[in-house]
């Protein structure tokens, strides 16, 4: 074999060799620059993007014994105000329901919410309560309109590069 052969070879098997390496090093940056770029952005919305004001009222509380002897459900609307310059997708939120202390209910919400810029908004969001997790005291609490009700969960902001959780903590309140 001639020089120029034995040297295009080796030149070759470098330059695959190479490759691979490189291609699995470029595969962990990629997934480096991703998390820095996720993180960089969600600083920046929360700098940027002023928090909305949010405030939840129990406004009705259904139980039915005859269709279920066993369920209670309260309409929980949501109201408040958005101070940004811009309007704001909600593209999910996943909220916590606690009942003087107790954990009461797990509620979702994957319909889409627009909340218009520098204004006000609302949203009703349904909770079916299981009256034998609750227990009596619960129950006998949120039919005498006596029970403390604490909200907390995350709301999901819809942006053009991607969706951003924001925790959200709900004053606790005596309805």
């Amino acid at each position: 074999m001639n020089k120029f052969c034995y040297s295009l070879i080796v030149t070759v098997q470098l330059f695959f060799g190479l490759s691979i390496n490189l291609n699995a090093q470029f595969k962990g940056l990629d997934k480096d620059l991703k998390l820095k770029a996720a993180s960089k952005l969600k600083k920046t919305v929360e700098k940027q993007v002023k928090p909305l004001t949010l405030d939840y009222t129990v406004s009705k509380i259904y139980y039915n014994p005859l269709k279920s002897i066993n369920t209670l459900s309260l309409d929980i609307k949501f109201f408040g105000n958005n101070p940004n310059k811009f309007s704001i997708g909600l593209s999910r939120i996943e909220f916590d329901l606690s009942i003087n202390k107790k954990n009461a209910s797990k509620f979702y919400n994957d319909k889409k919410i627009k909340i218009p810029k520098n204004g006000e908004f609302s949203f009703i969001e349904k909770a079916d309560l299981k009256i034998s997790v609750m227990g009596k005291a619960i129950f006998d609490a949120i039919r005498n309109k006596k029970a403390k009700y604490q909200i907390d969960g995350t709301y999901y902001l819809k942006t053009k590069i991607g969706t951003i959780p924001l925790k959200a903590k709900l004053a606790e309140k005596e309805m």
